[in-house]
């Protein structure tokens, strides 16, 4: 599996539409440490969040179980799992990895964020400012951003980080940018660092 890359114009304002959909169908659950339980014969793909490239194959899965497809390791640069044949997601999952301590963001405030969205049905990276170096900034606005975004960001603290699992129909259903699926379920690992008005 190769990875491939979005232009952050492109996250502004479409990717943006699909990392920034995670708020509407929230299911916080608290974080539980253990890994994702596999079978004889399961494979993950394991995605690198700071590494443009090939995701890789391995039997086993480790860090916060998300769900049972898919886990995510908080490292500095958090490392997500990917079990394949995955079954796509129904509806939003929101996840706390890590708790922040400061300000939380609103609709229509202006947030600063570390995140990576990775494929559910291939386990490929299309996006990551980890791995370009660079945070982003945008509007947590609805139209700016995938629903799933706007649904699921409003509430974080400065300082946490989530797992948002995204539906097709809160992203870009069958008309996604390069480098996702048609109808693909999107994992979203975010780290707000800041929020402006």
């Amino acid at each position: 599996m190769k990875f491939a890359s979005v232009k952050p114009a492109l996250i502004a304002a479409s990717a943006l539409s699909a990392v920034v959909i995670l708020a509407g169908c929230s299911s916080d659950s608290q974080q539980t440490i253990a890994p994702t339980p596999a079978s004889a014969g399961d494979t993950f793909a394991l995605t690198d969040c700071g590494i443009t490239g090939a995701a890789q194959q391995v039997d086993a899965a480790d860090g916060v179980a998300i769900t049972p497809d898919v886990s995510v390791l908080d490292a500095d640069v958090p490392l997500v799992y990917v079990r394949e044949g995955s079954t796509p997601a129904r509806e939003l999952v929101s996840t706390e990895l890590r708790a922040g301590s400061g300000n939380s963001a609103a609709l229509d405030d202006l947030i600063t964020v570390e995140y990576c969205g990775v494929g559910l049905t291939t386990g490929e990276l299309f996006d990551s400012s980890w791995a370009r170096g660079a945070p982003a900034s945008f509007p947590l606005s609805q139209g700016s951003l995938i629903q799933g975004w706007v649904d699921g960001i409003p509430g974080m603290q400065v300082g946490e980080r989530r797992v948002l699992v995204i539906p097709s129909e809160l992203a870009y259903g069958q008309n996604p940018p390069p480098g996702i699926e048609p109808g693909e379920t999107l994992v979203f690992v975010v780290e707000l660092l800041g929020v402006g008005q």
